[in-house]
């Protein structure tokens, strides 16, 4: 026998009714129960007796204004910023932020279409002739620092056969750094240094 409830939603007689629950804040379905209903007294708090609809992915099921709305849910999921590729993790119900996507960007050069990322192709270019300029100064210190105390040698009339090798190997390896053509990167052959 179904249970009937008054205007103020008060069971007429006791009896048995399955409701829904849903969160008091959120309004997110929890579960469903059947429940005693004692004459007189109404279905437990932050419960209905109208059922939500069938399960979705990527959506949960929100009572609100008296009715299950469908909304998207993205929660414990990143998306990512199509402006400057920022990550954000999804924690509430609704929608992606704007201008937010789930899909991750491949690299630091990744730009946004539209649709999907592309790499900006110039801008990835440009950072790698960037990175060749640094290690060639960095080579080229380390060959200078060397060089300098064996060129010291050789103007003190102090240098050693050994020391004279080593100085000129030294200089060869610069001159052949100062060659390295970083519009070349990636594809830069580095000439060895000489052994120490």
């Amino acid at each position: 026998m179904a249970i009937e409830f008054d205007k103020s939603g008060h069971a007429i007689i006791s009896g048995v009714v399955r409701v829904y629950h849903f969160d008091s804040v959120t309004g997110e379905y929890i579960g469903v129960s059947d429940e005693l209903i004692p004459e007189g007294v109404s279905i437990p708090g932050s419960t209905t007796l109208i059922a939500p609809g069938e399960k979705t992915t990527g959506h949960a099921w929100i009572f609100e204004s008296g009715a299950w709305v469908l909304k998207e849910d993205y929660r414990g999921q990143t998306f990512y910023s199509t402006l400057d590729k920022r990550p954000f993790l999804i924690v509430n119900i609704g929608p992606a932020p704007a201008d937010y996507v789930a899909l991750a960007p491949k690299s630091r050069f990744d730009i946004w279409s539209g649709s999907n990322w592309v790499t900006d192709k110039e801008a990835e270019q440009k950072a790698m002739v960037e990175s060749v300029n640094i290690e060639k100064a960095q080579r080229l210190q380390r060959a200078t620092d060397t060089i300098n105390p064996l060129q010291d040698a050789v103007d003190l009339d102090m240098v050693t056969e050994e020391e004279k090798a080593q100085l000129t190997a030294w200089r060869k390896y610069r001159v052949l750094l100062t060659r390295v053509d970083a519009s070349l990167a990636p594809d830069i052959d580095w000439p060895q240094p000489p052994a120490a």
